[in-house]
This record gives structure tokens, C-alpha cells and sequence, in this order.
């Protein structure tokens, strides 16, 4: 199965950084955003509350003022019997206020009683005072809509009138109205004075929600622009938002007069905001790379030692056996996974060593053990055969057998000996055909073709003679001709090749898997499979035993060995 791929550290370290520091990010944009739209919304309220306050304030203090001077007009009006001074006194004070168009006496049918400026002509007929309709404040004043003055010849400035009620004993105790008119243009400029913003502007509007003054009213009066009023009258005092608009209103303490303030959310408040974020967004951007390079360069000096580390752990599953470990240097969490790994290493190392020994002590003792339930077997069929011999007279046959047996088991014992020269190995599986040919009366035939370079060289014993009873036994059993068996012993290359080839009735491939899986159904297979583990744990895995046969057409047998180990003379 394919191991799927796993994430690295640094890569897991650099994205966990990346992420959390982008999330972060996002987060603070987010939250700053909100928040600094929520203090620009407030500030924008308060300060154009503020300057719409400011400007109430100014014109509040200018009508205060225009409130002062009637009281004076008509204390002088009635403290002074003498019309030139009177006239004089007036024309003085027009003279010294530029805001001061006029001053006028008027009845309670508003019509003209006196009028006084600075040296121009009245006009033969004049309109009247008009205030109906109008309330007076608190303190009995009444202040009309701007209009054009039309009192003296060749002159129409653009006024408001003040104008309040007073007995005056000067017309035999008359009810009248006392006015100033006051240039408008005065109001006009303490409004204009009022910055809420690139675009914002106020205006003036009575109770009833009749326009009074506006920047634009030229504009308004010719029908270009439009100002829905009537719905500001019904507004209390304050600050009120209305979709992209915020309007606030401040009315007058004198008067009917109410001051509207109008500002653009999108100037006060998203202008600054866009801004503000696009200085955010190009820094950000920068802090990104810094925290990156900080995550990659962190992610280094900790995942480096890991990933020489793992390596190190990499090579041990490799190799176990042969592994050197090269210590890891990092952190103290790392020397101390390193020290582990060590102390890990070497334990492994000893448990695979002690293992590996016992199983070889474990397997040779149970081969020997086969060896010697093989080998009893062996000597009484053996020492039957020589009895009958003995009985019938052929005493001859029995000496050789006798002689055979013997130099058979002398080089089986070989001084406890586990591996012998190729030489009396031969020696041995000679011996042990002799014996066979005279038990099964000639039936097979056997030859050697052996090459003396490697007749020195150690093999495990009683390697040969297995073999050669499964061909006895196996390999003629059914066969109708004799037998033939051919040992060879060949150099090949740094190894040396022993066969065993029989022109027996053969195997299948089942058969062969059998013997050499160790099927104990198999009579004879643990001889085999005996000879190929002693093989295997004397020389190693390289080495070993392999069978090539076909039904009716016999069996080879093949035996690969080093040339290793010469024996001591």
C-alpha cells in the first residue's frame, strides 16, 4: 500500500504561521475597520452638532444684542422731546453699524410712523410692517423673514427686521412697533462660516418649516434645487442620521428661527475610512513577508535537527544491524530525543544480536536433533541388511558394507565438527551409496565428476547424503530401468556449485514447493529442507539449495557454497 504523503514540520510550522497571521490580520482589519467607522460616525456627529451650535450661538448673541439696542431706541424714543436730536442720535448709530440698515416706528396696523437712517430719503410711500402670522419669542421680539427694504430711494438692501411692541409717550402713549432692519448678509455670514466638511452647508428655517435662509436659495427660488423643510420642523433638537445624511438641529432662544446642519457620511466618514484602510493594506502586506520569513527561518533551526533526525531513524529501519548512529545537536527537547534514540538503538541492537543467537543456537540444535532421529533409522536398516547378508552367505558384501558403515560414521562424527572439507563429504555420500547399492541388488548406478580445486573447501556435512536417499527412494521407486545418479562439484566463480542428478520419475513443481517448504507429508523432505536451513545458517541467505525436476524426466539438484574455509592440516 502506498503511504500517503505527510506534511512537513517547517512547511506545517510556515502555514500554521502564515494562516494564523493572515486570519489575524483579517480579524484586526475587520474590528478596526468597524470601530474607526464607528468613532468617525460619532466624530462627524459631534462636530458638525458642534459647529451647527457654534453658528446658533453667534446668531443668538447677534439677536441678544439687536434685543439691547430696541431697549435702547425706545428708551431714547421716550427720553427725548427734541426730533432733530432724536434723528441725529439714530442717523449715528445707523452710521456706526454697517449691519444697520434702518430704524422704524410703527403702528399696530403697521403702519409708518417715523423711520431713521444715515442721510437717504424716504420715499413718498412705503409698504408696512406685515406680522401676521408671527410669534414673538420669550422677551416679546419678533424677527421676519429676510426681504428687500424698500423705504428710501435707491436703496433695497436685504434685510430682516426685529421688531418689538412698546408704549411710547413720544405719539401721546401710542401702541406701537419698534424695528431695526439688519443686513442680512451679516446672518448669511456667520452661516457660511459653518464647515461641516467639503459639502455639507446649513440653513435657516422657521417652526412652520418656511425656509429662511439657505446658501443656495437662488438655486431653490428658480426651481434648480430642491430642500424638503417640512419634515425638519417636526424634528426635535439634536443630531439626526438619515441614510448617507446627517442633519442637525439647533433652535434659536429668540425667535422662531431653527439652524439645520446637513453633512455626507461618505465625506466625513468613508473618505477617511477608505483612506485609512488603504495605508493599512499596504502595510500589511509588509508584516506578512516579515512574520513568513520569521516563520521560515524559525521553522528551519527547528524542523533541520528533526529532519536529520528522522533520517538518522530512516537508515536504522534500513539497516538495524550495521547502523552507526551520528548524534542530532538542536534544542534541549531534541538533544533529549537524540539521547533517547541512541540509548534506543543500541538496546535494538543488543536484543537483534542476542535473538539472532539464540535462534542459531535454537536451529542448530534442532537440526541436530533431526540428525540423530535420521541417523539411527539409517543404521538399523543398514545393520538388517548386513544380517541378512551374514544368513545367506555373503560374507564378501558384508565386509564392504561394514567397512562403508563405518567410514560413514566416522566422518559423520568428524571430531564434533559442524562443517568438513568437500572431500569427505564426497567421501561420505560414497560410502553411503555403496550401502544402498548392495540393499536395493544393483538397481542404480552412481558416478562422480569432481573438480580438486575445490575439494578443500568446508561444506556443512551430511549435505550430499539426504539427497541421495530421496533419489533412491523417490526417484526409482517406480522406475522400471536402473537408475542413474551423478555427483558433480564444480567451481563457479567465488562460489562452488554441488549437483545431484537422477534420471528418476521426477516431480511436479508442487512437489518440489513441498519439499523445500518443509511438508511433513512428504517422507524424506526434511532431509532436504534440513540440508538447505544448515545451508542458510552456516553461510548466509546468498547461499542455499534449489531443485529443478520434470515428471519422467528426473531431478537436479543444486547446492551453491562458498569457497571459504580450507581445513587445518
Amino acid at each position: 500500500m502506498k503511504q500517503k504523503k505527510a506534511l512537513s514540520l517547517s512547511r506545517l510550522m510556515v502555514v500554521l504561521v502564515s494562516g494564523v497571521a493572515a486570519v489575524t490580520a483579517l480579524i484586526s482589519i475587520f474590528v478596526f475597520t468597524t470601530l474607526y467607522t464607528a468613532a468617525l460616525r460619532s466624530n462627524a456627529a459631534t462636530g458638525s452638532e458642534q459647529s451647527v451650535t457654534q453658528a446658533a450661538n453667534a446668531i443668538a448673541n447677534y439677536t441678544a444684542d439687536t434685543n439691547k439696542l430696541l431697549r435702547r431706541i425706545i428708551g431714547e424714543l421716550n427720553s427725548s422731546d427734541d426730533s432733530e436730536t432724536l434723528s441725529a442720535t439714530f442717523a449715528t448709530m445707523v452710521q456706526m453699524r454697517d449691519d444697520l440698515a434702518s430704524i422704524g416706528v410703527y403702528r399696530q396696523d403697521g403702519s409708518l410712523i417715523a423711520c431713521y437712517a444715515d442721510n437717504r430719503r424716504r420715499k413718498a410711500s412705503v409698504a408696512s410692517l406685515d406680522l401676521t402670522g408671527m410669534e414673538a419669542d420669550s422677551t416679546g421680539v419678533y424677527i421676519t423673514p429676510p426681504h428687500v427694504q424698500s423705504l428710501y430711494m435707491d436703496y433695497y438692501p436685504w434685510v430682516v427686521s426685529v421688531a418689538r411692541p412698546a408704549e411710547l409717550t413720544r405719539y401721546g402713549g401710542v401702541n406701537a412697533y419698534v424695528t431695526v432692519d439688519l443686513q442680512f448678509s451679516t446672518i448669511a455670514g456667520y452661516m457660511d462660516d459653518v464647515g461641516i466638511g467639503q459639502r455639507g452647508y446649513s440653513f435657516i428655517i422657521d417652526n412652520a418649516g418656511r425656509l429662511v435662509y439657505h446658501p443656495q436659495q437662488q438655486l431653490i427660488y428658480s426651481g434648480l434645487k430642491s430642500e424638503d423643510t417640512l419634515p425638519l420642523a417636526a424634528l426635535p433638537d439634536g443630531v439626526h442620521a438619515d441614510g448617507s445624511l446627517i442633519r442637525v438641529i439647533k433652535s434659536l432662544p429668540q425667535g422662531d428661527w431653527r439652524i439645520v446642519g446637513v453633512s455626507y457620511l461618505d465625506e466625513l466618514v468613508a473618505q477617511p475610512r477608505q483612506a485609512a484602510l488603504g495605508r493599512i493594506l499596504a502595510v500589511v502586506p509588509v508584516v506578512l513577508l516579515i512574520l513568513l520569513a520569521i516563520s521560515v527561518l524559525v521553522s528551519r533551526l527547528v524542523s533541520r535537527p528533526i529532519h536529520g533526525l528522522v533520517d538518522e531513524m530512516r537508515r536504522f529501519e534500513q539497516d538495524a544491524a550495521q547502523f552507526v548512529y551520528q548524534p542530532v545537536s538542536g534544542t534541549d527537547e531534541i538533544n533529549v530525543l537524540s539521547g533517547s534514540f541512541e540509548h534506543m538503538v543500541v538496546r535494538i541492537q543488543n536484543l537483534m544480536a542476542e535473538v539472532k543467537s539464540e535462534e542459531e543456537t535454537l536451529r542448530k540444535t534442532e537440526l541436530k536433533a533431526l540428525q540423530a532421529q535420521i541417523n539411527p533409522h539409517f543404521l538399523y536398516n543398514t545393520l538388517d541388511s548386513i544380517q541378512w547378508m551374514c544368513e545367506v552367505g555373503r560374507t564378501d558384501e558384508a565386509v564392504q558394507m561394514v567397512s562403508a558403515l563405518a567410514r560413514l560414521f566416522r566422518i559423520s562424527i568428524s571430531r564434533g565438527a559442524d562443517l568438513i572439507p568437500i572431500r569427505r563429504e564426497l567421501e561420505h555420500a560414497e560410502s553411503y551409496l555403496i550401502i544402498q547399492k548392495f540393499r536395493y541388488k544393483d538397481q542404480f548406478s552412481y558416478r562422480f565428476d569432481v573438480d580438486e580445486s575445490v575439494l578443500d573447501c568446508l561444506c556443512s556435512k551430511i549435505t550430499l547424503q539426504p539427497i541421495i536417499e530421496n533419489a533412491i527412494l523417490h526417484g526409482f521407486g517406480e522406475l522400471v530401468e536402473d537408475g542413474e545418479i551423478v555427483i558433480s562439484a564444480k567451481a563457479d566463480s567465488a562460489d562452488v556449485v554441488l549437483t545431484v542428478t537422477d534420471n528418476g520419475i521426477g516431480m511436479d513443481e508442487a512437489q518440489c514447493h513441498a519439499i523445500l517448504s518443509h511438508d511433513q507429508s512428504e517422507p524424506g523432505g526434511i532431509g532436504i529442507k534440513n540440508v538447505a536451513d544448515r545451508i542458510r545458517i552456516y553461510f548466509g541467505a546468498p547461499y542455499g539449495l534449489s531443485i529443478e525436476s520434470e515428471p519422467d524426466r528426473g531431478t537436479r539438484v543444486t547446492i551453491r557454497l562458498p569457497q571459504t574455509g580450507r581445513e587445518e592440516p
